[in-house]
């Protein structure tokens, strides 16, 4: 490979992407951008009729401002869902910039195995695997940050629910409990809060702010926690008792996790010693004698049997991985 054609490949790559930072710097003025939530919340397109406000009206754009990228998602239902998804996963992107990024990764991993192959057929094949697993890659990350976030607000949650009753239990309200603990913890249950007395001080019913809450965090125990307020909102009763019984069974499931955590600890780093077993010994193996394993990557059956190899080996992941996945 040329050394002088990667290097003006890199920096034609490089100039493209300040070309597009540059326009979308130039877009995103954060005046402009306020101006124009603050008169989707005033009613200026009528001049007289002034809306209800909400929450969701003084957002940012969620699609961006990125040239063409954002003009194809802006106003998609799977716009605002992966939106959610963004915000579940604490990653500070639009909708937009996802996807360039996206694009982007998919891009250089065809371009870098174009430049570093010659095969043909197998040069082909190897670009588009390198630009299907580029456009996976982000996508990978965001499920690694949701579930790094949702690990966290589920174990802030049971300290959350004792402040909160001892709050109910002192005399306080519960918009004021819920201040208390939106200033006393921290991210991200003091985050998604803090959200939900906005919603509520910008005109939102409580219950319709709890259920936004509960949507946006994604957490199968804080749903149930929801329910059992709004249900104590519906029927009466005492909101701390309740909240101190949901706390217990919140910190029993902690409890009852660990435990299960600690039997299968064993089992997974017995899958991970096994499954990387293969990569070790050849790796010895190309040290001692190099040409041993050379058919396996030029000879066409050699590379059918490193391809149906690797498949089992992501197939053997996955299943010990499902296996010791216990929901509690």
């Amino acid at each position: 490979m040329d050394t002088l054609a990667l290097a003006a490949a890199a920096t034609v790559m490089a100039a493209i992407v300040s070309v597009l930072l540059a326009v979308y710097q130039s877009t995103a003025s954060p005046r402009g951008s306020l101006e124009r939530r603050l008169g989707h919340v005033l009613g200026e397109s009528t001049g007289f009729q002034v809306t209800v406000p909400t929450s969701e009206a003084l957002r940012p754009r969620r699609a961006g401002h990125l040239p063409f990228v954002s003009a194809f998602l802006e106003g998609r239902v799977w716009t605002q869902e992966m939106a959610g998804e963004l915000e579940r996963g604490d990653i500070k992107l639009t909708v937009g910039e996802f996807v360039a990024t996206r694009i982007f990764l998919a891009l250089m991993g065809i371009v870098l195995v174009l430049f570093f192959t010659n095969n043909g057929v197998l040069r082909l094949s190897l670009a588009a695997l390198a630009g299907f697993i580029g456009y996976l890659l982000p996508m990978f990350y965001l499920r690694f940050s949701q579930g790094r976030r949702l690990r966290k607000l589920n174990n802030q949650l049971v300290e959350a629910l004792s402040m909160l009753a001892n709050s109910l239990k002192a005399g306080f309200g519960l918009i004021q409990s819920m201040d208390l603990v939106s200033r006393e913890l921290q991210h991200p249950i003091a985050t998604e809060v803090r959200r939900t007395l906005h919603d509520i001080n910008v005109g939102a019913s409580t219950e319709d702010a709890l259920q936004h809450l509960a949507k946006r965090c994604g957490s199968n125990d804080l749903d149930i926690v929801i329910t059992a307020m709004l249900i104590q909102q519906s029927t009466g009763g005492n909101l701390a008792e309740i909240l101190e019984n949901v706390g217990h069974t919140m910190r029993e499931r902690i409890r009852i996790r660990g435990e299960i955590t600690t039997l299968t600890t064993q089992q997974l780093l017995t899958g991970f010693i096994v499954g990387g077993l293969p990569f070790v010994i050849a790796g010895f193996i190309m040290m001692l004698n190099p040409g041993y394993l050379t058919p396996l990557f030029h000879e066409f059956v050699g590379q059918l049997l490193l391809g149906g190899a690797l498949l089992m080996e992501l197939f053997g992941v996955v299943l010990i991985k499902r296996i010791l996945d216990i929901e509690v």
